[in-house]
């Protein structure tokens, strides 16, 4: 393998860690970064490491995470007694919570669960309706980020694989 292509697999992983590393932050849309890294990698080099077999996987893999919110209640991942209304609270109240609240996962988290309790308080006016509208967020918050970063990590090692057998 020359210097320059040895080069190009170094850079290309280390923009696959960053794009690892983007993925776990709430907000960013971590599996199609770290998806779009690899496909961009694999015209590069013009599919030599990172095979169509790989990308075709990638691929896979990242399409299984981004539609998670489609797939998971057919699985049972319901949303637990919340409203249109409280899941854009827990949108917003996210948002919110990740840029106020200094520690990024935990302030996503309390935020999403705040912003749906506060929305279906405003709508219902019972504590019981808040509470069970602000777990069901979080624990929706919880999947979802554990099925975005593990769709991230998968390709990740995909990505690894391919080029430490082609190589």
């Amino acid at each position: 393998m020359e210097l320059s292509q040895n080069a190009f697999l170094t850079a290309s992983i280390g923009a696959m860690a960053i794009g690892l590393l983007l993925a776990s932050i709430p907000i960013m849309p971590g599996t199609v970064i770290v998806w779009i890294i690899g496909l961009v990698a694999a015209v590069l080099d013009q599919f030599q490491h990172i095979t169509p077999t790989a990308v075709v996987v990638m691929t896979a893999i990242m399409l299984f995470g981004v539609t998670s919110d489609f797939w998971l209640p057919a699985l049972g991942v319901k949303t637990g007694g919340m409203s249109c209304l409280a899941a854009v609270g827990s949108l917003i109240g996210g948002l919110l919570g990740t840029f106020f609240i200094p520690v990024p996962l935990a302030g996503t988290l309390i935020g999403t669960a705040l912003g749906a309790g506060v929305v279906e308080w405003a709508r219902q006016r019972r504590v019981r309706g808040a509470l069970t509208a602000g777990r069901s967020a979080a624990r929706l918050f919880v999947i979802g980020y554990a099925v975005e970063l593990a769709t991230s990590i998968a390709i990740f090692v995909t990505f690894l694989v391919s080029i430490a057998t082609t190589t």
